[in-house]
């Protein structure tokens, strides 16, 4: 069973690591120091598997960035983690949460849609390299 709670400082080289084996272009120290206050690891026997980064603007939350270690996979890791973003949103009374996928990651895309995210709009060369991202939104329950 993997337990949530905030990033600490020594467990940043862990999520630049797990950062590095899930996207093509990863996010710079610099911007996970950034998010630090709002940058949640799932710890599993002492060991950093998964981690999320989240983010509140004006009542919409924002999920930045999810990974998984490699090694935890098909674990609920993820899920726990968003399950967990849901429950942080709720209790700030978010009622609409964004995401942003790239087009061709359609596993991502996948795991999105399983939580109820829809795709609102395509942004065009979103990402450094070029590559659109689809903008998704889940509406809050109720």
């Amino acid at each position: 069973m993997s337990k949530i709670k905030k990033l600490s400082p020594e467990n940043l080289d862990e999520i630049l690591e797990i950062s590095k084996a899930s996207f093509s272009q990863v996010w710079p120290r610099s911007a996970f120091e950034k998010y630090r206050d709002s940058l949640f690891v799932a710890e599993d026997n002492g060991e950093i598997a998964g981690f999320i980064v989240i983010k509140i603007v004006s009542n919409q939350g924002k999920i930045k960035l999810i990974a998984v270690n490699p090694n935890f996979r098909g674990k609920g890791i993820g899920k726990s983690l968003m399950e967990y973003a849901f429950k942080y949103f709720a209790e700030n009374r978010v009622k609409e949460i964004m995401a942003r996928s790239r087009l061709h990651n359609e596993a991502g895309c996948a795991f999105l849609k399983s939580f109820g995210f829809k795709i609102k709009k395509t942004i065009e060369n979103y990402y450094l390299d070029g590559e659109d991202a689809f903008l998704m939104i889940k509406k809050k329950d109720g």
